[in-house]
């Protein structure tokens, strides 16, 4: 800012100077056709060029004062010439888009604290939960020290996937996924829930690889299945399948109304399926789009209210094998 203002201060007097020079040297030109002695140019030159200096000294100190009050945004000072004018049009620019910067910082923080309460009181409540079946008896139901942790660990790695996504930094690990392998082990991790639910997974024409990083993609298909699960019917099924360059994971549960469609994809949002349960935050959706975004694919979901949904994930034909 400061070199700015003195080039445009520079800018601003320099016709002064200029004038001055000229004058200057019409004197010396006068001087020589009428032959007028040079001791009365050199004396115009030293009267003249100390007030010239002098004068521009004050205007520098002067127009550094006002900067200082156009700085502070002092609604008495208004801008006297296109210096000042300028200035305060980039102060103002600059403040405004400073302010809005603030703004949008505060607005993500406040946001990542709702998350984290969010995610601490689901944790809780699991870690409650287990705590006072412990303190009924000395034996504990399998059941439900499964269900906790389960519940637990859910919500910690949605916490831990925000925090790591919100992050400029991420690292990405690309590398051929060969899905088969991928799906059977996300299949295994959450087997308890589907006996318990009597869910029945089918998987079909898996025998494809996509080129993405391993452990999102991991993420990406546990929180549609997570999904899938949470909103099927006891007794159901869910097919993991592969057609046309798109995972699809397609489930036979209640389904999602028209009108929430459309904003599955929002940040926090549960609709009206998830106020129907406690374990629903609103994150999962939104963070598998946020991570479709940075791993080039795309994620899209197609539902009919008590016939399904089924979730895509699309990738590239370059990134098939």
């Amino acid at each position: 800012m400061n070199n700015h203002f003195s080039h445009l201060l520079l800018r601003a007097v320099l016709p002064i100077i200029v004038a001055y020079l000229l004058m200057v040297g019409l004197s010396w030109l006068l001087a020589i056709l009428y032959q007028i002695p040079h001791h009365y140019c050199w004396d115009l030159v030293r009267f003249s060029l100390p007030l010239l200096l002098a004068w521009l000294g004050i205007v520098e100190i002067r127009s550094w004062q006002r900067v200082r009050h156009l700085q502070r945004h002092d609604a008495t000072v208004r801008p006297h010439n296109p210096v000042e004018d300028e200035l305060l049009t980039q102060l103002i620019t600059a403040r405004t888009a400073s302010d809005r910067h603030v703004r949008d910082l505060r607005l993500h923080q406040q946001r990542q604290l709702d998350r984290l309460d969010l995610f601490a009181h689901e944790i809780k409540n699991s870690l409650t939960s287990l705590q006072a079946a412990a303190e009924n008896g000395p034996d504990v139901d399998s059941t439900s020290v499964q269900d906790g942790v389960r519940t637990a660990n859910y919500y910690l790695d949605l916490l831990l996937n925000d925090e790591r996504l919100a992050m400029s930094t991420t690292d990405y690990d690309f590398s051929w996924v060969n899905l088969q392998n991928l799906v059977n082990a996300i299949i295994r991790q959450n087997s308890a829930v589907f006996i318990r639910r009597q869910l029945v997974p089918q998987l079909v024409n898996l025998d494809h690889a996509v080129l993405t990083d391993p452990k999102w993609l991991r993420f990406c298909i546990n929180q549609l299945l997570s999904n899938a699960i949470k909103y099927s019917h006891s007794g159901g099924s869910i097919t993991i399948g592969w057609h046309d360059h798109a995972l699809i994971i397609k489930d036979e549960g209640v389904g999602i109304p028209p009108a929430d469609q459309r904003r599955i994809f929002e940040n926090g949002f549960t609709g009206h399926n998830g106020h129907q349960t406690t374990q629903s935050t609103g994150m999962g959706l939104y963070l598998v789009k946020k991570v479709a975004d940075k791993l080039n694919f795309t994620v899209q979901v197609r539902s009919r209210v008590g016939v399904g949904t089924s979730c895509y994930l699309t990738f590239p034909a370059a990134n098939i094998r």
